[in-house]
């Protein structure tokens, strides 16, 4: 799972890998011609958002230890 939070509004989103995959692709799609296929996500996400995002994965194993 990744996590995104965005300091502009307060807002966090939730991805599993594939919809952050799929996200990475809409935004690399964006750059297509700044040779977006290159760009890792680090890089990507701050191209696309400057410092106003952060992301992190969440360890599996915390992920496990939630109560559900």
């Amino acid at each position: 799972m990744i996590v995104t939070f965005d300091i502009g509004n307060g807002d966090f989103d939730y991805y599993t890998n594939e919809e952050w995959s799929n996200q990475l692709a809409e935004w690399r799609a964006e750059l297509e011609g700044d040779d977006g296929e290159a760009i890792d996500a680090e890089e990507l996400v701050e191209m696309t958002y400057g410092d106003e995002l952060f992301f992190q994965e969440v360890p599996q194993i915390v992920l496990d230890r939630m109560p559900r």
